[in-house]
């Protein structure tokens, strides 16, 4: 587990949940008493809703005094400007958000994102002080070749480059990293502790980073596995879609850690 036992339990929520689901959510962690359930601990929590209700989840999180950060699921690849549709990182951090998922799978089988436009994200984030949570991750095609390291090595350097020019600017912004291996989303299966451990060794040693970034991992999470994989020397936490859309299940999770 990351040094002095902290985990950042980041729930992804993905295209689902609505106004009365989040409430009852929200509920659910205020009746379990989740600020006792964390005390005691390092851990951190963070929810990453859509866009469009990001400002009501902020505010609700505020106004029940829950410990919880509010993360973007995406931001724009420009900073502001005849864009329709898009949402820059400066909206997101007016509306409550203190940072973004970066770089999903999602957005890159889905959206064609590139490690470019990844990077040009995190430039954006860094920029304006929001805090970076950068996925990165192999396909089964590219596992089964034997092209995990390469291609992991082939979407963090750009971020590097990012990282380390902005800390050269003394833009001093934490970054997460998220190991989520593609063919492990959803599947029920999760990617073996030597794996992650490998994973974890190749982007923290491979590259010369300013300031190591924190690592999470996602991939199949659950209460089975969980308590092996915070047992990582190095894992920082805990990125988790679907199966955190259930707050019971949510709690349970941290119940697991705490």
């Amino acid at each position: 587990m990351a040094a002095g036992g902290r985990m950042f339990l980041v729930a992804n929520w993905k295209m689902n949940m609505t106004r009365d689901r989040i409430e009852t959510y929200l509920d659910a962690l205020e009746r379990e008493r989740l600020s006792s359930m964390l005390s005691g601990t390092r851990h951190q929590i963070a929810l990453a809703p859509t866009h469009v209700y990001l400002q009501d989840l902020s505010r609700e999180v505020l106004r029940r005094g829950l410990p919880v950060k509010i993360f973007a699921q995406d931001v724009s690849s420009r900073s502001e400007g005849a864009f329709t549709g898009e949402v820059s990182v400066r909206n997101v951090l007016d509306v409550g958000a203190v940072g973004s998922i970066l770089g999903h799978s999602e957005r890159r089988r889905y959206f064609q994102e590139t490690d470019a436009d990844v990077a040009r994200k995190t430039s954006l984030c860094l920029q304006a002080g929001a805090i970076p949570l950068v996925c990165f991750g192999e396909s089964r095609e590219e596992r089964d070749a034997g092209e995990t390291l390469r291609v992991l090595r082939h979407q963090v350097a750009p971020i590097v480059e990012v990282v380390t020019k902005a800390f050269r600017e003394n833009e001093n912004i934490p970054v997460y990293l998220a190991y989520e291996p593609v063919w492990a989303i959803g599947s029920g299966k999760n990617a073996s502790c030597s794996d992650i451990e490998e994973v974890i060794s190749t982007v923290l040693e491979g590259f010369s980073w300013p300031v190591p970034p924190c690592i999470l991992y996602g991939g199949s999470v659950n209460l089975e596995n969980i308590s092996s994989l915070a047992a990582l020397e190095n894992l920082a936490g805990l990125l988790v879609g679907s199966a955190w859309l259930d707050p019971e299940t949510f709690l349970d999770s941290v119940r697991a850690l705490s």
